[in-house]
């Protein structure tokens, strides 16, 4: 028999443990968790879905209190060590684009004003602002920054520290900011973007400066679920590459050279590290793992061939 003060303790501690979403349908769309979530090195954290009976989009977010997931305003990305959720508000009408950060610990909720310009082609509105995506190490959360205009190009990035929540605008001009735009290097200490022209680019690293510092003439954009573009060693970069992403393309870091091709399933892109040896990709019943020679090891996530269904897998770190 447990004494009182140890049931408490006990208690107390499973309730500050976040808890990953179970098997079972997706509120909102026929989509499905199929495999356990906890212990994974990624977290299905967020969605957004489309439906015919209503135009409008939908967002939900996972509530590890609640045990659920809830209607939100904007895309939500949580943290690697799953204490901080970062929610991108950008359907803003008036005002500049803003960040808000809850910290799971103690509940606060705070609002983070981007540092970004006037849009000079829209009076009244700021440069759009897109993909918040967490540093490896959790301390930084990145947002992308477009230029004015319809191209996809960059103004820069803005950099968030955690938990000072200070932001800082890093310019870095005229990258072609596709699915996911900027993305972290394993050392979280520069950004990788896709550089040049669809169809004919490279990746190009930065540092948080936005110095460059180095270049591959590779095929296609970084990938930016899961645990990155990078794998946890570092020595290996994933990208979604052909024609519509058909493809996942692995390099090899240190050469450039070509390690792998992988032939993927034509669905939302879902691309991304799983682990050293292994791949988070779209796979024929939905999204799931995959090894190196393309074989799929496990489906997490099952999703009808016509549902508009989005989800947005984080990495997971240690507490």
């Amino acid at each position: 028999m447990l004494h009182l003060g140890t049931a408490l303790a006990l208690t107390a501690m499973l309730a500050a443990t976040p808890v990953q979403p179970p098997v079972g349908k997706l509120p909102g769309t026929t989509a499905k968790i199929v495999a356990k979530m906890s212990g994974r090195p990624v977290q299905l954290g967020f969605y957004s879905y489309f439906t015919e009976s209503d135009p409008g989009s939908g967002q939900r977010a996972w509530d590890p209190a609640r045990r659920a997931f809830v209607e939100i305003d904007g895309e939500a990305t949580v943290s690697p060590d799953e204490r901080w959720q970062a929610v991108h508000l950008r359907d803003r009408r008036e005002g500049p684009p803003m960040v808000r950060f809850v910290d799971r610990k103690t509940g606060k909720a705070t609002e983070v004003v981007l540092p970004v310009e006037a849009d000079p082609t829209r009076e009244g509105r700021y440069l759009n602002t897109m993909w918040p995506t967490w540093s490896p190490d959790g301390r930084t959360l990145l947002v992308n920054v477009f230029e004015p205009g319809s191209e996809p190009r960059s103004a820069g990035i803005v950099l968030i520290d955690v938990p000072s929540l200070k932001p800082r605008f890093v310019r870095i001009e005229k990258a072609l900011i596709t699915v996911g735009g900027f993305q972290w290097t394993r050392d979280s200490k520069g950004v990788v973007v896709r550089w040049g022209k669809n169809g004919k680019s490279s990746i190009r690293q930065y540092d948080l400066e936005g110095a460059v510092k180095r270049t591959w003439k590779v095929r296609g954009r970084p990938a930016s679920h899961g645990l990155g573009t990078f794998s946890p060693s570092g020595r290996r970069f994933l990208t979604a590459c052909h024609s519509l992403e058909s493809s996942a393309c692995v390099w090899d870091t240190a050469s450039g050279k070509a390690v792998t091709r992988i032939k993927v399933a034509h669905r939302f892109p879902v691309f991304g590290w799983y682990d050293e040896k292994h791949l988070l990709l779209p796979v024929r019943d939905g999204f799931g793992v995959v090894d190196l020679k393309g074989k799929v090891v496990e489906t997490l996530v099952k999703v009808d061939d016509k549902a508009n269904f989005y989800p947005r897998f984080d990495a997971r770190g240690k507490r």
